[in-house]
């Protein structure tokens, strides 16, 4: 098992609703004719699904709270273009991934404490503490490895490891190609399998030549 493997599994999945019928479509319709009592109960709704994406894409830092407040007023102006061709919870991974890139692009790199908690991680930790101790390590060694990544590539690797999202649900929430997203995916993955395995210290195997030629570019 490489590196990625061995570190992803560690780490709770997110639930991600597969069904074809989209429960928050009649609310999503009654702001989108603008409602506000219904806007208020849809950022009730999904405020902590927000704040996990937010947490996955860029990490723990002092920022989240004016991140999330980024993500409804981006919604609250944006809502009005959505057609109901895909699910709500698609259309909202788009705005949360445009939040994060533009966080991502624009912070500089440095050192932050480990300031936010998953809430279902935080509330199970304590029945199982040996879980709970893997939990935190191998969180805190993804982020590590996540910053180091391109902004685009953290997003497509994050939406399909860390939450189970396919190809096609991430070209949608990342305006591209669901081929550019597997693209992307490929060099993520074999960009963060390197970046762990340098931390952890476990040796990368050395790609197989061809006998009687060479690799090229």
């Amino acid at each position: 098992m490489d590196a990625m493997a061995i570190t992803l599994r560690v780490l709770p999945m997110d639930d991600a609703p597969r069904s074809s019928d989209d429960p928050l479509a009649p609310l999503v319709a009654r702001v989108r004719a603008g409602e506000l009592p219904a806007f208020e109960l849809l950022y009730a709704r999904t405020r902590e699904q927000v704040q996990r994406t937010l947490y996955r894409l860029v990490g723990s830092n002092s920022d989240m709270e004016d991140l999330i407040q980024q993500v409804y007023l981006q919604l609250l102006s944006a809502i009005r273009s959505f057609r109901g061709d895909s699910r709500f919870s698609t259309f909202l991974h788009r705005v949360c991934a445009n939040v994060a890139l533009m966080h991502l692009r624009t912070r500089r790199r440095h050192p932050e404490e480990l300031t936010a908690e998953l809430p279902e991680e935080q509330a199970g930790s304590g029945s199982d503490p040996e879980r709970g101790a893997q939990i935190q390590q191998a969180r805190a060694l993804v982020e590590r490895a996540l910053d180091q990544m391109a902004p685009k590539k953290r997003v497509v690797f994050v939406y399909h490891e860390l939450m189970g999202l396919m190809p096609e649900e991430i070209a949608l929430a990342v305006d591209t190609s669901p081929n550019t997203v597997r693209s992307r995916l490929h060099h993520a993955r074999l960009e963060f399998t390197e970046l762990v395995s340098r931390m952890t210290g476990e040796r990368i195997p050395e790609p197989r030549r061809k006998a009687g030629g060479d690799d090229g570019a």
